[in-house]
């Protein structure tokens, strides 16, 4: 074991410490609000969520082992009401974290009676609601329909364990072509502005994992490689990852292709109309790590060695350029250093790309080194623009236990034991 990995199980298990008890976390987090750019101040704090609640710290808990205190933070969990539905959010985050806490026969038999068959009609309703509005001559979508935060993208993975396969229907009917003003243009058309409060324009196709069309490609890909194959899934596939590697430039995509420009593209697919000049941040949310996952997660599933050469090279090409230049605030999952870690270990224990498993013991560094001894929870939380946020943050996503699980498996080396990055669709 390197130093680095030694390191990395020290920083885990102080993080995990720190993470111990409901009531001295919840004193702390559920205090943080943050300010945005519009004004809003909303509460970051929401009990039952994986991102920014007690889940998160329970799947934490599970990943290492420890029942009883994972137990807690579920059973602190169920006693609260939610703010929504989603993968990340209310019943079907406990759902998912159950599920990763459930280790012997007979563990929480009594509420996944009662949460699966809620979940499972509840994705039900939703796929079909979506399904009916992908009508002929539509404007488009949001993506909080599609993505994995809010949308049937994380849903999806979530009843891809029951062999559920609503969620899969609506997302290859999504990747059908529509047409607007005479042009024919991918069916993942965003309507509204990629950050609120922004000016929505005539709409913009998204290119995050997090809200763009990565997360459905994540999807399907997981699915059809698992065996579940609906009519037009490859198809469905070869169209995403055709398109992302159309706008992928010098290892980066753009976070937002708008659509005046695609259009462009469309009319003269000779030339490049739109040529992002600084790269993004690399992360999970937007940028080279996550579109790289998914697009080798398809190339996996057909087969598509070029695909996943693609994905290699991305992060090959990013990872040598100056990494002070990445545009990086924290050390996170979602935004920051730990995702790209994750993202990079994954890829390279994939392909046995021993440079990129190299350069994933280095990243370690760089999240080791933003460890605060000082902050309650170890790792301090920062955006970039204009918001101002509250650093002490506990989450999956954002916080300090999705910072501890990545080290906590880089460390190992082993697969995970609770499957806890499939809630990213990374897995």
């Amino acid at each position: 074991m390197t130093a680095t990995r030694e390191r990395a199980a020290q920083v885990a298990e102080e993080v995990t410490r720190r993470l111990a008890d409901p009531a001295a976390v919840e004193r702390v987090a559920a205090a943080n609000t943050d300010q945005l750019a519009d004004g809003r101040r909303p509460l970051v704090w929401h009990p039952m969520s994986l991102n920014e609640g007690y889940l998160g710290i329970a799947l934490l808990h599970s990943e290492r082992g420890d029942r009883d205190r994972a137990y807690a933070f579920l059973s602190a969990a169920a006693r609260t009401r939610p703010a929504r539905h989603a993968l990340l959010d209310g019943l079907p985050a406990l759902l998912f974290t159950v599920r990763a806490a459930a280790t012997r026969p007979g563990d929480y038999a009594s509420l996944l009676s009662r949460a699966e068959p809620a979940v499972r009609e509840l994705t039900r309703e939703r796929a079909a609601a979506e399904h009916t509005r992908l009508r002929p001559g539509r404007d488009g979508v949001e993506f909080a329909a599609y993505d994995i935060v809010e949308g049937l993208a994380g849903l999806g993975r979530l009843v891809l364990e029951y062999g559920d396969t609503e969620p899969l229907s609506y997302l290859i009917a999504l990747t059908e072509p529509i047409e607007r003003a005479g042009t024919s243009v991918p069916g993942w058309l965003v309507t509204h502005a990629a950050v609120r409060g922004d000016h929505a324009g005539d709409g913009h196709f998204n290119l995050g994992l997090a809200h763009g069309v990565p997360g459905p490609l994540a999807l399907l890909a997981i699915a059809y490689g698992r065996g579940l194959r609906l009519p037009g899934h490859a198809q469905a596939m070869e169209r995403v990852a055709d398109w992302l590697l159309d706008w992928a430039r010098g290892g980066s995509w753009p976070p937002t292709v708008p659509l005046h420009v695609q259009r462009e593209r469309a009319a003269a697919p000779g030339r490049r109309p739109h040529d992002h000049r600084e790269p993004i941040r690399p992360a999970w949310c937007y940028g080279t790590a996550g579109v790289a996952r998914a697009l080798y997660l398809a190339g996996q599933a057909l087969d598509r060695p070029g695909w996943r050469e693609a994905a290699i090279r991305s992060l090959h090409e990013t990872l040598a350029r100056p990494w002070d230049t990445w545009g990086m605030v924290d050390a996170g999952l979602c935004h920051g250093w730990a995702g790209m870690l994750h993202i990079v270990g994954q890829i390279g224990r994939d392909s046995g790309d021993e440079r990129l498993l190299a350069h994933a013991d280095a990243l370690a560094g760089r999240v080791l080194d933003a460890f605060a001894e000082d902050a309650p929870f170890g790792f301090r939380y920062a955006a970039s623009g204009d918001a101002e946020v509250s650093p002490d943050r506990v989450g999956l996503l954002e916080g300090a236990a999705g910072i501890a699980l990545a080290l906590h498996h880089h460390s190992s080396g082993k697969s995970s034991a609770t499957g806890w990055d499939t809630a990213l669709l990374l897995n």
